[in-house]
């Protein structure tokens, strides 16, 4: 008797594993097993109903875990469409990972009333739903224009300039829409500026959120990635993060360090510290021409007081008054300019 039910139970989970998403099971005596083996350890339940093997939902980043629940809410919820983040991460967009719960589905009523901690509604009108990768959801053009209403102006800006980059969008089809009639829609002025400054450069989304930081701190924009070449092999070109030019005419080059460039596999070539060197040889070229190159990780970037005193350190001059408040601090322990050899 436990060999069949642990059969029929693994025939369900493989095929939601297929799909990649949660598996599904409301009532019934596929649900009492499921149950049963949430108390053992076996499985886990994210959500009421939804249920992942506890290796596998491990090994899963918290974007791989939205898109599950959202394919296994939909077979739960047939009629339900997603909207604003979790329709952008169904879209592929980058989404940060602390905004991404609740996930959001869309109401026509007018009344958004939250459906569980873990699930709101959001009144979303005027717009046919598509389906993508096995989920229905708001249209592009309606799920960019709800995060621009909606989230912080990085995170906001971080999942326009991901659809811009993979060429989902173009900057004149997105300023199109917004820009057509919206009448009475809250938050259109900034929606605007938002479209207005997005940029398809950006590699990923830390990279448009410190861009973000950088104005709302009042620097001066950056150039985005900006080509040097390698003196050693003229036919071979590294771009950099940021780039801006002093009045002199010096430099200073911004580089965005993220770690999981050295952690994961795909991108170290099965070697952190194969990459550490290749990255390392990267600079040395880079800096022949002596420009002062500034290096800040995602954590800097979130300290608000030491990112802008890390840019005003290294020179980066500003252009407008800074239209957030800049804390006082603490802040992070700073590196003298001689270790950078700018004394």
């Amino acid at each position: 008797m436990k060999k069949l039910a642990d059969r029929k139970v693994n025939i369900c989970l493989k095929d939601a594993e297929r799909r990649q998403a949660c598996l599904e099971s409301s009532s019934g005596d596929l649900h009492k097993l499921l149950e049963a083996r949430v108390k053992t350890g076996l499985l886990v339940s994210p959500l009421p109903q939804l249920y992942a093997r506890t290796e596998l939902w491990d090994q899963l980043d918290q974007t791989m875990r939205t898109a599950h629940l959202a394919r296994g809410l939909q077979e739960l919820h047939p009629s339900w469409v997603f909207c604003s983040t979790t329709a952008a991460v169904m879209h592929g967009l980058d989404v940060s990972w602390h905004i991404q719960d609740p996930l959001e589905i869309s109401s026509r009523s007018g009344r958004a009333k939250t459906a569980s901690p873990h699930v709101i509604r959001r009144y979303v009108s005027g717009d046919e739903p598509v389906e993508v990768n096995g989920v229905r959801v708001t249209t592009l053009s309606r799920t960019l224009l709800d995060c621009m209403r909606r989230l912080e102006f990085r995170e906001a800006l971080a999942v326009v300039d991901s659809a811009l980059h993979q060429g989902l969008i173009d900057s004149e089809r997105l300023l199109s829409y917004v820009s057509g009639g919206r009448r009475g829609m809250a938050g259109m002025e900034r929606v605007r500026n938002i479209a207005q400054m997005a940029d398809p450069r950006p590699e990923n989304g830390m990279e448009s959120i410190a861009r973000a930081l950088m104005y709302e701190l009042g620097f001066v924009a950056p150039e985005l990635q900006v080509p040097f070449s390698d003196p050693m092999n003229p036919r071979k070109t590294y771009y950099v993060d940021y780039c801006w030019t002093l009045s002199d005419g010096s430099l200073v080059i911004g580089e965005l360090d993220g770690g999981e460039k050295y952690r994961n596999p795909l991108m170290n070539g099965g070697s952190p510290e194969a990459k550490m060197r290749k990255e390392r040889r990267r600079e040395s070229r880079i800096s022949i021409g002596r420009p002062a190159i500034v290096r800040f990780s995602p954590e800097e970037v979130r300290d608000v007081s030491y990112f802008n005193q890390l840019l005003e350190t290294f020179g980066v001059p500003k252009d407008h008054e800074p239209i957030i408040d800049i804390p006082a601090g603490p802040v992070s322990e700073t590196v003298p300019l001689s270790a950078y050899g700018l004394e």
